[in-house]
């Protein structure tokens, strides 16, 4: 669940059905599915995470929510390198020293230092660098943080400006302003959340870069397998290319990913087995529409929904092969109907969330 300072910043940066937006800094990436949410799932979504751990988290948190985003792990300087002007909007919700969680967080107070704030605030400086790099002319970049700090917030952006004439600060309403008119400050003791900090600045002037196409680095799906797997599943597959074992749906305007670290280009649709393709857990989420298998209907008390999300099979009569489970007109995953059998499909590593539903 998002911190509710948090859901300020998606909003701050105001993406648009249509455009390309790059969540710089995004595990685990509550902010990246709010982005994606925004734009109706439809858009060209890039979500970045240095750390391999933390992206690994990011993609997750992504499958699991039914996110078309795209998932990288590299340096933001490296994507600076690679891709240049490329994107609508950018955001940098910077690592930071975390002041604005002492409240909720005790180990934030005991990682705090001086030290810290001002590694941090290089840090951050380096990032929004990469920021401006990565977007076009006219675009957004929205630079946030949850820490209190005036030399991670207010100091970088001042000292941002000073060097690049071509951005421009606009104002966020609905917020206390900060320090010297400087973004937004969101105070714990005058609103329900967390600390926080935002800044919306617009590119003026600059380049626009366009970019080769993944055609140019991954195979097409193809042959038998997938044509039947296509027929049964899918209405649209213009974008479904081999990648990582899998394959996986990309938006048309996905860059190319020569000296780019990727961990998924878009919405895995299919696992590649050896005789046989089998639909991926996302795909249940993003396709709806395409899926001509008709659904296991469970209201809100069945405790067949426990069982299923601990990966158990379900009794159920009905067609037989690969069936949505549903509650409630949610889609929580696959099952395969074999008799009265619904053989669970739900992933292994998401089955560790059911222990809510049975307190």
């Amino acid at each position: 669940m998002q911190e509710a300072s948090a859901q300020a910043v998606a909003l701050a940066l105001e993406p648009r059905p249509g455009e390309r937006v790059l969540d710089l800094c995004a595990a685990p990436g509550g902010k990246s599915t709010h982005l994606a949410q925004l734009m109706g799932n439809q858009s060209l979504l890039v979500c970045n995470e240095i750390s391999a751990s933390r992206a690994r988290v990011l993609a997750e948190n992504l499958e699991r929510l039914g996110c078309a985003g795209m998932v990288t792990n590299e340096e933001p300087a490296t994507l600076a390198r690679r891709w240049g002007a490329f994107f609508d909007r950018v955001l940098v919700d910077a690592p930071c020293s975390g002041e604005g969680m002492f409240r909720k967080n005790p180990e934030a107070v005991r990682d705090w230092s001086e030290g810290h704030v001002l590694a941090c605030a290089r840090r951050q400086s380096e990032i929004l660098e990469s920021a401006a790099t990565l977007l076009r002319s006219g675009g957004v970049l929205v630079y946030s943080t949850c820490t209190f700090a005036p030399e991670e917030n207010e100091a970088v952006i001042a000292a941002f400006l000073e060097t690049h004439a071509e951005f421009t600060l606009e104002s966020i309403a609905g917020f206390e302003p900060g320090l010297n008119g400087i973004g937004a400050r969101l105070w714990p003791h005058r609103m329900r959340g967390e600390g926080h900090f935002v800044a919306r600045l617009r590119k003026l002037a600059g380049e626009t870069t366009s970019h080769s196409s993944l055609e140019d680095d991954l195979p097409r799906a193809r042959g038998k397998l997938w044509a039947a797997f296509e027929a049964e599943f899918l209405e649209d597959s213009s974008s479904v290319f081999e990648f990582r074992g899998e394959l996986q749906s990309a938006h048309p305007e996905t860059p190319s990913l020569e000296g780019i670290r990727a961990l998924r280009i878009g919405v895995p649709v299919a696992t590649m087995q050896k005789d046989r393709l089998e639909p991926h857990h996302a795909l249940s989420h993003f396709y709806l529409r395409g899926v001509k298998r008709a659904a296991l209907e469970l209201n809100l008390s069945d405790p067949r929904i426990a069982a299923f999300l601990r990966g158990e099979s379900l009794e159920s009569e009905g067609d037989v092969g690969w069936t949505l489970v549903r509650v409630a007109g949610l889609v929580l995953g696959w099952g395969k109907r074999v008799g009265r059998t619904v053989k669970n499909h739900y992933p292994k590593h998401l089955r560790g969330h059911v222990s809510a539903l049975e307190d």
